[in-house]
């Protein structure tokens, strides 16, 4: 998958250790972590370059502790995604994990991507440090507390547990972040559902009209570059009547028009959402699959 995000002038490589340490997570919200932190590096590196995911096991001294923000003492597993891109400027470093600030084009994201992999690290009681040179690339390392726990099939499987999965139902989804996009077509794929995804308002209007609003149910996000997603769902809703509408923000402030979504009775979830979430709330949209 992150492959093909990248594109052929990218190489993609990996160091990870052996020693079997692991961390307390949920895979699917670290998966998004991911891929989001890869699309970020690959777009600093306009003309090629090598991004490296890399994970060992750490120490974190009081005196290391310290040159590092949030950061405390003990043991942790340490993923890291490196590249060989231009570099974040001094000015632009302290505010790449802020909701909706971007430094890309217009229609070139929301901004919210990094401030998305804050808030799934932030829950899992870890934090992020990163280093970075102009012109000679930026490595974020991400630091997870180490559990006593051995990973287990049982939880991963339980994050598709048959009460969360779907039976087919279409879902048009929404969404102009590249790695969210991809980790949520994904999950819903492989949660039973047949899944048609647009980057924007207009791309899902074409989408929705081609395919006469066959749909069970929207899932979108509200910020979209060419248009608000709470005017896009109500615009549907009004073509097709009865059709199931599910958002989805970073934030619920002023931009994620949070009042219009209360007003009008849409479902909400908060990103990050995790796995579970998502399919169980999709289930739950769409009624018991034996009266489908």
């Amino acid at each position: 998958m992150l492959g093909r995000l990248v594109g052929e002038d990218v190489r993609i490589e990996t160091s990870l250790a052996a020693d079997g340490v692991c961390a307390k997570a949920d895979a699917g919200q670290i998966e998004q972590v991911i891929t989001n932190m890869v699309v970020n590096a690959r777009d600093a590196m306009p003309e090629g370059g090598r991004i490296t995911v890399r994970t060992d096991a750490v120490m974190v001294s009081e005196a290391a502790a310290r040159t590092m923000r949030g950061a405390r003492p003990g043991a942790f597993v340490r993923l890291s995604i490196e590249d060989t891109g231009t570099g974040i400027p001094p000015d632009v470093i302290e505010h790449i994990f802020e909701p909706f600030y971007t430094t890309k084009g217009k229609g070139k994201g929301t901004g919210l991507g990094l401030s998305v992999v804050y808030g799934i690290v932030t829950q899992h009681e870890g934090w992020i440090d990163v280093e970075t040179e102009t012109g000679k690339g930026t490595a974020f390392r991400i630091f997870l507390p180490v559990s006593a726990q051995a990973p287990s099939e049982a939880c991963a499987e339980g994050a598709r547990a048959p009460g969360g999965r779907g039976c087919g139902e279409r879902v048009l989804l929404v969404e102009d972040e590249d790695a969210v996009r991809e980790f949520a077509v994904r999950a819903l794929r492989e949660g039973g559902y047949e899944v048609i995804e647009a980057s924007g308002a207009n791309q899902a209007l074409s989408v929705f009209e081609r395919e006469n609003g066959n749909f069970d149910i929207v899932f979108s996000d509200v910020v979209l570059p060419d248009r608000s997603g709470v005017g896009l769902v109500t615009d549907l809703a009004t073509k097709k009547p009865g059709l199931r509408i599910l958002l989805a923000s970073g934030y619920t402030e002023q931009k994620s028009q949070w009042a219009a979504i209360r007003e009008k009775g849409y479902r909400f979830l908060q990103k990050p959402y995790a796995l579970p979430d998502l399919l169980g709330t999709m289930r739950e949209m769409l009624g018991p699959r034996e009266t489908r």
